[in-house]
C-alpha cells in the first residue's frame, strides 16, 4: 500500500504543523486555499486517515470531551514525517501533476521550508523542461493510418503546448521569487 491521492499528502502536511482531529483537518480544506487545490469530502477524509494510520504514517490518541464520545487526535509518526518531507522536496515528474501536487507542495513549503522554495521551483522548472524535451523528441510512426496519425499528432501537439504553458508559468514564478530575495 502506498500514498496514491494528493489529499493524503496534504493531510500529512497539515499534521506536520500540529496534531489535529479529522474534522479540524476537514475544515482546513473547506475554508482555505487548500480546498481550492484539492476537493475533499468528509467521507474521503476519514478513509484517508484510516489508510495513513494503517501505513503507520500517522497515529491517533483519544481525547476526552466530557459527556461526548472521545475524539481521535492524529499526529505524524517519524515514518510519516520522513515520507512527507521526501515528497515535499522532490519535483513532480509529469506536467499533469503540477496542478495538484506541485501546488500542494508550494502550500506547505511556504510555511515549513520557506528557504527552500526557490530550489523547489528550480527543480520543477528543470523537470518540466526535461519532459518537454522528451515530448518534442517524439516521432510518430509512419505506418499509421491517416486518421490515427492525425489524432496522434493532435494529442502530441496539445501535450507540448500545455507543457510549454506550464513551463512559462513556472519561469514566471521563478522570476517572482528571484525578485523577492
Amino acid at each position: 500500500m502506498q500514498i496514491s491521492e494528493p489529499a493524503e499528502y496534504a493531510i500529512l502536511g497539515l499534521l506536520e504543523h500540529r496534531p489535529m482531529h479529522g474534522y479540524e483537518m476537514f475544515q482546513q480544506f473547506q475554508s482555505g486555499i487548500l480546498g481550492q487545490i484539492v476537493h475533499l469530502e468528509m467521507s474521503q477524509m476519514y478513509a484517508f486517515l484510516k489508510k495513513l494510520e494503517r501505513m503507520a504514517y500517522i497515529e491517533a490518541e483519544l481525547e476526552a470531551q466530557g459527556v461526548r464520545p472521545p475524539r481521535k487526535i492524529f499526529h505524524l509518526t517519524q515514518a510519516g514525517r520522513a515520507t512527507f518531507h521526501a515528497w515535499l522536496t522532490t519535483p513532480v515528474e509529469r506536467p499533469r501533476e503540477i496542478r495538484l501536487l506541485f501546488l500542494i507542495k508550494l502550500y506547505f513549503a511556504q510555511s515549513l521550508i520557506p528557504d527552500q522554495l526557490p530550489r523547489l521551483i528550480d527543480l520543477e522548472v528543470a523537470a518540466c523542461q526535461k519532459f518537454l524535451e522528451h515530448l518534442e523528441a517524439q516521432r510518430l510512426p509512419e505506418t499509421q493510418s491517416k486518421d490515427t496519425a492525425f489524432l496522434d499528432h493532435v494529442v502530441l501537439r496539445s501535450r507540448i503546448h500545455q507543457t510549454r504553458a506550464l513551463l512559462d508559468w513556472l519561469r514566471e514564478l521563478q522570476a517572482e521569487f528571484a525578485g523577492m530575495r
